[in-house]
């Protein structure tokens, strides 16, 4: 009688399922880099109480020689990289395929917005319900702002996938006019942010500085930086710190690459500080990038990677939520917080950090099938079949209803974003913490409508939808 086959792991799994072209380094950028964003914000993230009420604070406020580590540990930038790589490469697929901008959107929005929605309508109702039962106003106040802060994110990440297509054509007719645009343009608002004093403009930059970093991810898609020397890559890194230490010591900025109370923001809105950074980030991936790869050859990390990765948008939305829920279970049992940068502080951290940790784990476990959901794989196999026989669009033609539609598309994530976010929102004018997303309800429909408009005009219009004759 033949043996059983001994049972297969989880990373043997994973490693099986894995394409041989498959990219493992920017996988691991894209999921070390949320992580540290995570603990980052756990770190950060602090609570003062005076008196009867609680006053969110920032623990870099007491502890002013951590901000320079922001310049390693701010990594929102390499989010944004690696996004861009995933969006030109998903994007370029589908177009040899003979798939349509639509397709591409809805593939790459579904799973950041379904999740979305199940967070915000729990805290639509809890924040609400936690006030009826007796939580004072303040508090609630508080937790809502807290929540409410992994929403700009999305809102920008949205907002950059929706115009890759359109950069992406842009990156193919001239990468380096479309780089080096970005990076003046930047330069620009800056200036008119803090040279005139025109604080308003400095918002242009969430969109300049985001999508110049996602311009990076398709220069590393294209193998671009795979070709610089690296005597060239440290010389890009050893530029981007010099420039660093010349806009924050006699310029400016501010050290710190987090916003800082009562401070000018290098993050909200960016600067022309965080795209140096962006530089800088690239080159020094680029530098890891072997030795990492060869890492990621070990069937149990590499597991670990994709592990992370198939639940990374759940803990983003909820690893904010664990926190204030530890908050709260202190408070509750009557535990004083230690002071930040206190030594207490310090020795309790690796303790705090993995407890939070476990409960995210539990959290994101739970939670993660609705990120997952149902691919969307049989859905775009049909719609490569239906529109292979289109007549190609020209390269121009391409830029312009590609743009058209991303604006549109941005358009409409914001509009629907500023509804379920000003759920979160206990103050009547919508909260400072979401910035530039709107959360009145005639400018949220207008945003909606009009992305409506211009993404339909620019469905119609686009040549690819004329048939050869």
């Amino acid at each position: 009688m033949a043996a059983n086959p001994p049972p297969v792991s989880f990373a043997e799994k994973v490693a099986a399922a894995t394409a041989p072209d498959r990219d493992r380094f920017i996988d691991a950028v894209r999921a070390g880099s949320l992580l540290i964003v995570v603990l980052g914000h756990w770190l950060m993230a602090t609570v003062v109480v005076q008196g009867d009420q609680i006053i969110g604070a920032n623990a870099l406020t007491y502890i002013p020689a951590l901000q320079l580590a922001t310049w390693l540990l701010q990594v929102m930038p390499l989010f944004f990289i690696a996004g861009g790589f995933s969006n030109i490469t998903v994007w370029r697929s589908l177009r040899r395929r003979g798939g349509t901008y639509s397709g591409y959107l809805q593939g790459r929005l579904v799973r950041l917005l379904r999740p979305t929605i199940v967070f915000v309508i729990f805290w639509h109702v809890a924040l609400p319900a936690a006030g009826a039962l007796g939580m004072s106003q303040n508090r609630v106040d508080v937790i809502g702002s807290l929540l409410g802060q992994p929403l700009w994110f999305l809102g920008v990440y949205v907002a950059t996938t929706a115009l890759a297509p359109a950069m992406a054509s842009w990156h193919a007719v001239s990468p380096r006019v479309a780089l080096a645009s970005l990076a003046v343009g930047a330069l620009v608002v800056d200036w008119f942010r803090l040279g005139i004093g025109m604080e308003s403009v400095g918002y242009l930059n969430l969109a300049i500085v985001w999508l110049f970093a996602q311009q990076l991810g398709f220069w590393y898609a294209d193998g671009t930086f795979a070709r610089i020397p690296r005597r060239m890559l440290w010389a890009a890194v050893t530029g981007s710190f010099a420039l660093l230490v010349v806009f924050t010591a006699w310029g400016p900025y501010p050290v710190s690459m987090v916003g800082m109370p009562d401070q000018t923001s290098n993050m909200t809105p960016p600067t022309i500080c965080l795209l140096v950074l962006s530089v800088a980030q690239m080159a020094m991936a680029m530098l890891a990038r072997d030795r990492v790869s060869r890492w990621l050859e070990r069937p149990r990390l590499w597991a670990g990677v994709v592990r992370f990765s198939s639940m990374a948008m759940t803990v983003y939305l909820w690893h904010l939520s664990v926190l204030v829920v530890a908050f709260l279970a202190l408070f509750g049992l009557g535990i004083d917080l230690p002071a930040a940068g206190s030594g207490l502080w310090w020795l309790t951290r690796p303790f705090w950090l993995f407890g939070l940790f476990l409960v995210l784990f539990g959290v994101a476990t739970l939670l993660s099938p609705l990120e997952r959901g149902r691919t969307a794989t049989a859905r775009a196999k049909s719609t490569a079949t239906a529109t292979a026989t289109r007549q190609p669009a020209t390269r121009t033609s391409t830029v312009i209803t590609t743009g058209i539609s991303g604006v549109g598309a941005a358009l409409i994530s914001f509009g629907l974003l500023g509804y379920v976010a000003s759920g979160l929102d206990p103050s009547p004018h919508g909260s400072s913490t979401l910035l530039f997303v709107p959360v009145d309800p005639i400018q949220n429909t207008v945003c909606v409508l009009l992305g409506f408009a211009l993404s339909t005009l620019a469905t119609r219009w686009s040549p690819g939808r004329r048939q050869p004759s």
